[in-house]
């Protein structure tokens, strides 16, 4: 028989069960356990401390849902509810009201939004993953705003380079081996310093007083992005208190795609439910066409979704097309960015997507094609002796220096190179995924499935993933073969 919180603290108290008991009962609560931890305390069964990290919007939200059920009278929760950035936090004043009563009464409620005290050189690689991501999107804030936490995790100043680093001095620092390119960080600005935090000392401090115990009607919530597991207070409040536990994989196996999909997916039919709406045939895949795994966007679009139909109740792909304007041509651009990226599993989701939306498969295939052509152009340009393109340039050297010569070259002229300086950056790094010779027997392989499309009797969803597998699965620079991507 499994017994819930309040009934295992009610035994306790009639020392009907050993505390160890209990201690080895607590478990980790996983995204779909939210409503079950939220009814626990509204029955009353209160814990001292709550650490929730992983995905920075979903832990948010939780955050917020703690704190409804924790001072549900409104009245009481601008007074009972101390608000703390983590970023700026003194960790001993933190402490300090967590161990002193409160002035009002009722519960007093601490919530540590964005919290540094369980970072270490073990999450450091879960931060550059996220700054590299957002560069590669130009979103040069959120890459800024990921590096500096690594930066701070290694103990280094903000303005020492990153590339002046030895592989061992990386590895030492950060806890994962230096990648072959890290010169993209001098192109990204930094944040403002935040406050200084010892975050070992601060880990300790946070240990000793939930040890200790704080005042009856006092409530710790810690709100992190990253965590170590291994830290002693990691384990204490996985002991006294709630963890919650919403990281998302964001790795590029199917599994993890359909995790991070399934995210997503609540998100959008939980918005919509909540404004009275309900999502039609084909929008829930319609929308994830459009958002990808960005969290906020997916809230934002829903919302904005569900003031555009009015009192209608059931939203249609019309409706997403009209208000989101997401069209064809943009959905073929993302399957040829994640074809150039060498991600087999999500050119494989984006091929079934747009074929399930009515879209010609001869259409794809030209989609394809100019991408080849494009992608065999960028690359036959670097095997050029003048001007000579070196793999792994910081963007302000190749704007400056190998483009602005190219520019002057009989090269020059051509319409691959009209387009804005960072697109023509990323599609030279796109190109270096591949060598000629591959980039050369794709487009032979691509005729081939046209004509089999025109002549045979071979389903056309089957003949392009086929040449998808072909392709993207042939040994290409840093990219492992046939696996990648699965």
């Amino acid at each position: 028989m499994q017994l819930n919180p309040l009934q295992i603290l009610l035994l306790l108290l009639f020392e009907e069960l050993p505390p160890k008991w209990y201690i080895s009962f607590m478990s980790v609560y996983q995204r779909n356990d939210i409503a079950s931890l939220l009814n626990e305390i509204k029955s009353g069964a209160i814990l001292p401390v709550y650490l929730v990290f992983g995905e920075r919007y979903l832990c948010h939200e939780v955050a917020d849902d703690l704190v409804r059920e924790l001072l549900p009278d409104e009245k009481q929760r601008h007074t009972g509810l101390r608000r703390v950035d983590g970023e700026q936090e003194d960790v001993a004043q933190t402490m300090g009201h967590l161990q002193t009563y409160s002035l009002f009464a009722g519960r007093q409620v601490i919530r540590v939004m964005d919290s540094r005290i369980f970072y270490s050189k073990m999450v450091a690689k879960n931060f550059w993953d996220k700054a590299k991501k957002a560069a590669n999107e130009a979103k040069g804030e959120n890459a800024g705003k990921y590096l500096l936490k690594m930066i701070q995790i290694g103990g280094l100043d903000r303005a020492e380079s990153l590339t002046d680093l030895s592989p061992s001095q990386w590895k030492e620092l950060f806890g994962f081996d230096k990648p072959p390119d890290v010169s993209w960080c001098q192109d990204v600005s930094l944040p403002d310093q935040a406050v200084e935090v010892n975050n070992a000392a601060g880990d300790e401090l946070v240990r000793q007083v939930l040890e200790k115990g704080v005042p009856p009607g006092n409530v710790l919530i810690l709100v992190s992005e990253a965590v170590d597991k291994r830290k002693k207070l990691y384990k204490l409040i996985s002991e006294i208190g709630a963890v919650v536990d919403l990281s998302v994989d964001t790795g590029t196996t199917s599994a993890a795609q359909k995790g991070r999909d399934a995210v997503i997916r609540d998100l959008v039919i939980n918005t919509l439910a909540e404004m009275g709406k309900k999502p039609g045939p084909g929008v829930i895949e319609s929308l994830l066409d459009r958002v990808g795994f960005y969290p906020v966007a997916a809230v934002r679009e829903a919302e904005k979704l569900a003031l555009y139909v009015g009192d209608t109740q059931v939203i249609s792909k019309d409706d997403v097309d009209a208000i989101i304007g997401h069209t064809r041509e943009e959905a073929i651009f993302a399957l040829n960015d994640a074809v150039a990226s060498v991600n087999l599993t999500r050119s494989l989701e984006l091929v079934g997507r747009l074929y399930a939306g009515g879209l010609h498969p001869l259409a794809l295939i030209a989609g394809l094609r100019n991408l080849l052509r494009k992608l065999l152009f960028f690359r036959a340009l670097q095997e050029l002796q003048e001007p000579r393109y070196m793999a792994g340039l910081s963007f302000p050297v190749f704007q400056k220096g190998y483009l602005a010569e190219l520019k002057k070259s009989d090269y020059g002229k051509s319409p691959f190179l009209a387009g804005h300086p960072f697109v023509l950056y990323k599609n030279f790094q796109q190109a270096g995924n591949f060598a000629l010779p591959v980039l050369q027997d794709a487009l032979g392989q691509l005729l081939e499935a046209e004509y089999q499309l025109k002549s045979t009797p071979l389903p056309p969803r089957l003949v392009i993933e086929r040449f998808l597998f072909i392709f993207l699965g042939k040994d290409v620079p840093g990219k492992g073969g046939i696996g990648a991507g699965l």
